[in-house]
């Protein structure tokens, strides 16, 4: 049985980080049924990219195993069906604009009055206080208020996105972690909580090392050349005879077998480079000489010579052959579900049995099934969602 078997959650989300996160609850076994209004449904059916079935692959990836309800929540008879659900519903989770959950009646306070066990979870781009929380914010957008756009690039070239949306998907995540922490909460008292999760916050948290150096020291974080480390060298990206490679010799053996194994004599018997502090000191000599080495070799050389002798190093993939690496077959990433082919969870639990995986719903799927459950009669789920 998997650990969250018999928690319901509704989910009032779109895009990316609402459904990454109940997709991460559905994985480790929570009943997800995706609450989706009927003439405005989850934005993310219709993203440009490949489809599967009639839906996007980027739907399907996101809600794969959740069961989808059409109701319209501005609708009172919509909202009544929504509370005979949160009834015996768990979580409730949405990713509107703040207020809106207030105007709609699904605010905590009154699910609260509908479930007192109820534990609710918004997750907004500024949070539910201060003088941004009316506004509008995407990942995008919080890249580049949190100040990691500034950090991402090289040095005189303009500030760079990240390859994917990580503000969404870590915002994702910490909202799984705050709903389990709530859900333990209410084991202990009976009693539901409200999760006010922000995107900026989640984000300008993951920080961390780098904040605290300037709130402490007033070091202000800088950008290196080929994505070097600011503290550990010759941690970075070198070029390859044919590609890319980049390694992190944290220890000082490491350093030193990394010598040995490029044949760098020198470098390895120089006492002013035997600890991190020297390295730092002579931060482009040592690269210099390190990526010299280095280019001789292909890849795959370069990284079978590192590997070798215990030094950390790793070809820069692209993402078919990230999917094609022998590593990733071996963990099960790569699933498939009612033929759509997609990453399946990352978590391996101990007697938790993997999957089995499911397409996404489509829009409405289960609202006959799921309303008559909750008490619904059947012309009131005609009137609701006659494509039921």
């Amino acid at each position: 049985m998997k650990p969250l078997a018999g928690i319901r959650v509704l989910e009032l989300t779109h895009y990316l980080a609402g459904p990454y996160c109940a997709l991460f609850l559905a994985d480790l076994g929570a009943d997800v049924i995706k609450i989706e209004s009927p003439e405005h449904p989850d934005l993310g059916r219709n993203m440009p990219g490949a489809t599967v079935e009639g839906e996007t692959a980027y739907f399907h990836c996101l809600n794969r195993g959740k069961r989808s309800v059409a109701l319209d929540l501005k609708d009172k008879r919509g909202r009544a069906a929504f509370y005979r659900l949160a009834e015996t519903a768990d979580v409730v989770l949405d990713n509107f604009r703040r207020g809106v959950t207030e105007r709609l009646g699904v605010d905590h306070a009154s699910l609260s009055d509908v479930n007192c066990r109820i534990v609710t979870c918004s997750l907004t781009g500024y949070g539910e206080t201060g003088p941004k929380r009316d506004l509008p914010a995407y990942d995008y957008l919080i890249q580049a208020m949190s100040g990691m756009m500034s950090l991402t690039g090289d040095p005189g070239g303009k500030p760079t996105k990240y390859g994917i949306s990580i503000v969404d998907h870590a915002t994702g995540l910490l909202g799984a972690f705050s709903i389990l922490a709530a859900l333990r909460g209410v084991d202990q008292t009976g009693v539901g909580r409200h999760v006010d999760l922000a995107l900026l916050d989640a984000h300008v948290h993951m920080l961390s090392y780098l904040a605290s150096d300037y709130l402490n020291g007033d070091l202000v974080p800088e950008r290196y050349a080929d994505s070097a480390h600011p503290y550990i060298v010759p941690s970075q990206r070198f070029a390859t005879s044919d590609g890319d490679i980049v390694t992190m010799p944290m220890a000082d053996h490491m350093w030193r077998a990394m010598c040995e194994a490029l044949e760098l004599t020198e470098l390895a018997d120089d006492a002013e480079l035997a600890t991190a502090p020297g390295r730092l000191e002579q931060r482009e000599r040592v690269i210099e000489a390190v990526g010299q080495a280095i280019a001789g070799h292909t890849t795959a050389a370069v990284v079978s010579l590192l590997e070798g002798c215990g030094v950390p190093v790793a070809p820069v993939n692209s993402v078919p052959e990230i999917l094609a690496d022998p590593q990733i077959e071996a963990r099960g990433l790569v699933v498939e579900g009612d033929g759509v082919r997609m990453l399946g969870s990352p978590i391996s639990m101990s007697d938790v049995e993997d999957g089995p995986y499911h397409r996404a719903p489509h829009i409405g799927e289960h609202t006959r099934e799921l309303l008559g459950e909750a008490g619904v009669e059947p012309e009131e789920v005609d009137a609701l969602w006659p494509a039921s």
